[in-house]
């Protein structure tokens, strides 16, 4: 039964692309019709999936890990606007305040949902939880419009990077204080995870000045069946991983710092390695993780709670984008800023990441789990696209001619 799990898996997620372009025009991601797939074929569907399998849990992590390595690999922070003359209207200082109030509202709707329906035991976790933001859908949809200012692109680019490496950092933060007796302590040693990515980034960077090991990594990197590059990621992604588990910190963190300094080690060639590490992520362990999860999730959404609940969670989470991205109208139009608070309301990776943990933690329950599995698969799918009618001119125009008539009637 495991097998036929397996190659089930395998081979739908070899068909979803072709049903995401072909049929669905696009508009419809992969990872949504993944997640979705998932829930169809899982214990919410069919339950043609068998779900306590070790083998099918340890492909699964490893796909999540691989999808946090690769965000850390796409992140580029930017801090140069801290020496701005007009740091008030930058986009660091605006992606820093609707980081804060995202974190304001998200706990204020966090208190609703545990008064109205008794689904948590902690407020901070679930703030947490609505406070993440998805760089994998920001980043592509802004890279894909060249008729979007470069200064729009850069305030939502870090709004989103800020918010993933924050509560990135938070949810592996309450996770130690949490499991561990010791917190303080604990919490000092997940830091030093930080410390080895920057010994290891100063020793690599003299090492590297000798001559024999630039000409012996120069010879293998023209060697096409070795791929060093490819061996030294693996290399320094297990090693970060194997820290992270020593020192008591959740994976997750490890492999989006190993994903960082991988990037700030090889820039001149980091398109090509992108291009290779992309290939084996999204071509197997990451649709395999999404595929899996869906099918492991059990949502009541054919009860009258249940489906009330979820409702509730979707609406509110695009609330609190929108509300918390007011900030841009102080270097943008309204229509700017509203349609930035949309993008900004995808979320994929890390808010799934997020609710694993919180189940695992017992900080949240199955109930939730399911509804940020929905959650997931919709906001990745209308985010980008009311992002783009918003930002459509022709549609601007046309809506501000049916305003025109409105008034004159």
């Amino acid at each position: 039964m495991f097998f036929d799990s397996l190659v089930l898996i395998i081979m739908l997620s070899f068909l979803i692309p072709f049903v995401s372009i072909h049929i669905a025009g696009g508009v419809i991601p992969s990872v949504a019709l993944e997640i979705i797939v998932g829930l169809a074929i899982g214990k919410s569907g069919l339950e043609l999936v068998v779900t306590n399998s070790p083998i099918m849990e340890f492909l699964s992590t490893f796909g999540l890990i691989y999808l946090m390595f690769l965000g850390g690999l796409e992140s580029n922070f930017n801090f140069k606007d801290l020496k701005s003359k007009d740091f008030f209207h930058s986009p660091t200082f605006i992606a820093v305040v609707i980081f804060l109030l995202t974190l304001l509202f998200s706990y204020i709707f966090s208190l609703f949902l545990i008064k109205q329906f008794s689904i948590a035991k902690n407020p901070f976790y679930l703030t947490l939880i609505f406070s993440t933001t998805s760089v994998a859908i920001v980043f592509p949809t802004l890279k894909a419009r060249l008729d979007i200012k470069k200064i729009y692109k850069q305030t939502l680019t870090t709004a989103a990077l800020i918010a993933d490496f924050a509560t990135l950092l938070m949810v592996t933060a309450f996770a130690v204080l949490q499991e561990k007796e010791n917190g303080i302590m604990e919490l000092a040693v997940m830091f030093s995870i930080f410390a080895f990515a920057f010994l290891l980034k100063v020793l690599i960077y003299f090492v590297s000045e000798k001559r024999w090991i630039g000409k012996a990594i120069n010879m293998l990197k023209h060697k096409s069946h070795i791929q060093i590059g490819i061996r030294g990621s693996f290399a320094l992604l297990f090693v970060f991983l194997f820290l992270a588990e020593k020192l008591g910190v959740e994976i997750i963190l490890g492999s989006f710092i190993a994903g960082i300094l991988i990037s700030k080690m090889v820039k001149t060639e980091i398109d090509i390695m992108q291009m290779k590490l992309d290939a084996m992520g999204y071509g197997f362990f990451i649709p395999f993780f999404f595929i899996y999860q869906g099918a492991k999730s059990d949502i009541p959404i054919f009860t009258k709670e249940g489906s009330l609940f979820v409702l509730v969670v979707i609406l509110g989470s695009f609330l609190i984008k929108v509300l918390a991205s007011l900030p841009l109208k102080l270097r943008f139009s309204w229509r700017d800023t509203i349609a930035g608070g949309f993008l900004l309301s995808g979320r994929l990776s890390l808010i799934i990441a997020a609710s694993i943990i919180g189940m695992k933690l017992g900080v949240i329950d199955q109930q939730v789990n399911s509804a940020i599995m929905l959650l997931a698969a919709f906001s990745c799918v209308v985010s980008p696209s009311i992002f783009s009618i918003l930002k459509n001119r022709n549609f601007h125009l046309r809506f501000q001619e049916y305003w025109l008539l409105g008034e004159v009637g």
